[in-house]
């Protein structure tokens, strides 16, 4: 009988000290010979330095933690992929919004992050974009922005000054073409980068709603005037790409750009330190891409670029937050923007990078728009299908069959999603 109570005070403090393991190895007081390991899973080559960087400082402060940070090609669709098959990422990237985002949500495989207290860090505007159902099941760190990078010499040698509107960004199109400069570099051979350019039009021409719209069947892109006006825009501007555009990515354009090979380069944010890397002492600037002819109208494309959710599966659910915690800590959430070039999700934190503050200056006065294809039924597979036949009518310029595919793109995913929202 002594030997059972032992035996049940044994087991009963052997469930205590397990449900205590991770805090108790966060403060550096279990066995050194005991590791949590824990996976960061990122779609993001351009920040791998960073993280690796933030990874290391954690992982000094909290010596019992071994974080992973895991970055592959087309990291959405994979994460994807992983999701569905039951091998979830104790921490990854996730944008809000987007349909991939909310269907997690909602089927449970996000941790509920509402009531965290480093979630009163960030902004709540941009914080709320994850609201599902009353809840937050991610947390912004970033907004990416898009927007014309141009090569200042170029611009001083041709006496060029910075358009505000289409007509404008059209007339300086022509000029640098007709002095034998390159106009503008596209990296037409990656389709997961022609979205960066045509979403632009797209984001400026419809409001958020409309996609509501679209996902249910109730409006159609073929025929629509306005999705063929966009359609001449996206190929005005690529008739004055590089010749080989189509046989350049996205890393040979930023080479590109960066030897001033370019006079113009539509790009977002993320790709500065990959640019400054290549050429620190270039010259070069940001202006808000000009969508229409009316400067008031145009809004700079973007939305949060770097959020971040926790599997609800995971098995180190505190050293987990505990993560997130230090990120979003002002001197950590600022080493990430000092390298990235992006505007902070976080409070007090400001960029130092002058070439951006065109475009922040427009989204602190609620002159942005969000992706698009965040609101899109289908998710990621839905952007990977835009992208691609993006890439096609780039090539074979035809606009009824763009519209079409992009008709029965959406007809496509409705039907896989009866249920949608």
């Amino acid at each position: 009988m002594v030997y059972k109570t032992v035996l049940q005070l044994l087991l009963l403090l052997c469930l205590v000290a397990c449900s205590q393991g991770d805090m108790t190895l966060i403060k550096g007081k279990g066995d050194s010979r005991e590791k949590i390991h824990l996976e960061f899973f990122s779609p993001k080559p351009e920040t791998v330095a960073i993280f690796d960087e933030l990874i290391t400082k954690f992982e000094r402060e909290n010596p019992q933690v071994d974080i992973e940070q895991v970055v592959v090609p087309d990291g959405m669709a994979v994460l994807k992929t992983r999701i569905a098959r039951g091998d979830v990422p104790d921490i990854f990237i996730t944008y809000p919004i987007e349909q991939d985002y909310v269907l997690r949500a909602k089927k449970g495989y996000l941790m509920d992050l509402t009531h965290e207290p480093f979630i009163k860090s960030i902004e709540p505007t941009i914080q709320r974009r994850f609201l599902v159902d009353g809840k937050m099941y991610g947390m912004a760190l970033t907004q990416n922005a898009v927007g014309v990078l141009y090569n200042k010499d170029i611009f001083k040698e041709m006496n060029l000054t910075i358009p505000k509107t289409w007509n404008e960004f059209i007339q300086v199109l022509e000029a640098l073409k007709h002095s034998g400069k390159t106009p503008i570099l596209m990296p037409n051979k990656d389709p997961a980068q022609t979205s960066v350019f045509n979403l632009n039009l797209i984001a400026n021409e419809f409001e958020s709603d409309y996609w509501e719209k679209v996902n249910k069947g109730k409006a159609k892109i073929y025929g629509d005037e306005k999705w063929i006006n966009i359609c001449k825009k996206m190929l005005r501007v690529v008739s004055y790409a590089q010749r080989e555009s189509f046989n350049e990515g996205y890393y040979e354009t930023n080479e590109n750009f960066a030897q001033g090979q370019g006079a113009m380069y539509i790009m977002g944010t993320w790709v500065l330190p990959e640019i400054e890397r290549i050429n620190p002492n270039l010259r070069y600037g940001i202006f808000p891409f000009p969508a229409t002819n009316d400067p008031k109208m145009n809004r700079v494309l973007g939305g949060v670029d770097i959020g971040i959710a926790i599997s609800a599966a995971t098995k180190h659910p505190q050293v987990a937050k505990k993560f997130l915690e230090f990120l979003v800590k002002k001197e950590n959430a600022q080493k990430l923007v000092n390298f990235e070039g992006s505007i902070s999700a976080i409070k007090g934190v400001q960029t130092n990078k002058k070439v951006v503050k065109p475009l922040e200056i427009l989204i602190q006065k609620g002159k942005s728009v969000n992706w698009p294809n965040h609101y899109w039924i289908g998710g990621s597979w839905a952007e990977s299908d835009f992208r691609n036949y993006s890439f096609q009518f780039f090539n074979d310029k035809d606009i009824g069959v763009y519209l079409r595919n992009l008709d029965n793109m959406f007809q496509h995913y409705r039907a896989q999603n009866p249920n949608f929202r």
